[in-house]
């Protein structure tokens, strides 16, 4: 080849570099890398400069033309590991008396190819040799740090070029084993290494147009294992699935009433206090049952001295009458008294106080059996599962379900219906069958009222029936089934 031909050749390769540039450049930009232009340009600038051994500086684009083509090559490649495998090739090529071997890996070797036999396997010696070798400490302290690539020459037969991601966890290594001396062999290494470095990190690790075009060239076989898989898929049977609504209640609720209507004199408590058996939760005024009291004191009093009077003067008649207006002012004394120790309306049980706000309301009169507060205890609650009416015949006292707490997230609750309700109920429009799952509470996450999603497991039915029953019913029901 004479001097125009070469030059020829290299403008030949740099314009379809450019063209491979292109294709790059996208790439490159969403690693946050230089663009391999800027790359180029930086490595054709060094590569007038490099000096390897005793080799003078280039002073032709002639020179050029190994590297152009081996980046236009490089940067053709879909995948890294093809562009890895196309630089040990052509390496190889260049090199043709060279044992050249290329691995790529983080803190293991993944994978190691050999310009000669391809990518080897991990069952074979030279594979576990550099694996060994990858992961020794006292190699890789040696080995240099970084993100810039470099070239090491350990001897005279031996290249290892370092081609490091950006990212600082991969590598890549080529190594150049020769029988004769290497000083002065690829000389234009040097100033491209971090040029070649660039292009092989800015190939994606999987290239899903390669997926698709294999796929394209199989497309009966495609089709047809799709089906496969889809047709299995549709008819494995599975636990028939019924989405429901879960409602978190209390086991056990008492509501506290008015014992007699009386004014709110204090309210002792509001929503979410712990409560004990006994105490306080509000206090009813006591003033008019003091003053109605005293007023039959004063008239019981009066009927024994009107008794008395009656005995001392002979009149029977006169003194029973009085004798049972006193019983009468007695009892409806008793019961006044009995009120007025009832003024602090106490917890019957432990528990927190779920609803009763009642700090608006003081000074207002409450009526007798007038629902003050409610007290329910918190270590044991109810989840009420909502089952659709339609889907009641799948679901029958002991079947699994699993529960999803909005409110509290994390794991799903799995249990089974302890108690199915018989007969339906009107909830939030919808007719549906209440089933009944007892939980301990001891950490106190489940609280009244909270609401999420259930699903009830039935009997085994093929996996796509859980999509395909309503149709299928309504078309039964059209064709007169």
């Amino acid at each position: 080849m004479n001097a125009s031909q070469a030059n020829q050749l290299t403008d030949t390769v740099y314009a379809g570099m450019q063209v491979s540039l292109a294709d790059t450049s996208t790439a490159l930009d969403q690693q946050q890398n230089d663009p391999l232009t800027d790359a180029l340009e930086e490595a054709i600038t060094a590569l007038d400069k490099v000096q390897v051994g005793d080799v003078e500086p280039m002073s032709s684009r002639t020179d050029l033309a190994p590297a152009f083509e081996l980046l236009a090559a490089m940067s053709q490649t879909a995948r890294r590991r093809d562009a890895a495998a196309c630089l040990t090739r052509i390496l190889g090529i260049k090199c043709a008396d060279c044992e050249i071997r290329c691995g790529i890996g983080s803190e293991r070797l993944s994978r190691l190819y050999d310009a000669r036999l391809g990518w080897l396997s991990t069952d074979s010696p030279t594979y576990r040799q550099i694996a060994d070798d990858w992961t020794t400490p006292q190699h890789s302290e040696s080995k240099p740090s970084g993100d810039q690539a470099s070239i090491r020459r350990p001897t005279v037969h031996r290249i290892e070029i370092y081609l490091p991601n950006r990212n600082g966890f991969e590598r890549c290594v080529i190594w150049i084993d020769s029988r004769t001396d290497l000083t002065e062999r690829l000389p234009w290494l040097q100033a491209t290494c971090e040029t070649i470095r660039v292009v092989l990190w800015s190939r994606p690790r999987t290239s899903w147009s390669s997926l698709a075009s294999k796929l394209a060239k199989n497309a009966w076989m495609t089709t047809i294992t799709t089906a496969t898989v889809m047709t299995m898929l549709a008819v494995w049977p599975v636990h028939y699935r019924i989405p429901c609504t879960a409602v978190v209640e209390t086991s056990e609720q008492r509501l506290v009433s008015t014992p007699f209507e009386a004014g709110l004199l204090e309210a002792a408590v509001k929503p979410g206090d712990m409560v004990s058996t006994g105490d306080v939760l509000v206090v009813l005024d006591g003033r008019p049952l003091r003053l109605e009291r005293e007023a039959v004191a004063a008239e019981r009093q009066q009927a024994a001295k009107e008794q008395d009077v009656a005995l001392a003067s002979g009149r029977v008649a006169d003194a029973q009458q009085s004798g049972l207006k006193k019983q009468q002012l007695q009892r409806r004394y008793d019961l006044l008294t009995d009120r007025l120790n009832q003024l602090e309306v106490t917890s019957p049980i432990d528990g927190v106080v779920v609803s009763g706000d009642l700090e608006k309301h003081v000074g207002s009169v409450l009526e007798r059996g007038q629902a003050l507060i409610e007290v329910a205890p918190m270590d044991r609650m109810v989840i009420e599962v909502e089952i659709p009416e339609h889907e009641i015949g799948y679901v029958h006292e002991g079947a699994d379900a699993r529960i999803k707490i909005d409110a509290i997230g994390g794991k799903s609750i799995n249990s089974s219906i302890e108690n199915l309700r018989p007969a339906a109920e009107l909830r939030e429009n919808q007719n549906v069958f209440v089933g009944l799952i007892e939980m301990n509470n001891p950490d106190g996450q489940l609280r009244p009222g909270m609401r999420g999603e259930a699903t009830t497991y039935g009997p085994l039915r093929p996996w796509i029936w859980s999509w395909v029953r309503g149709g299928v019913e309504r078309v039964l029901w059209w064709t007169g089934y």
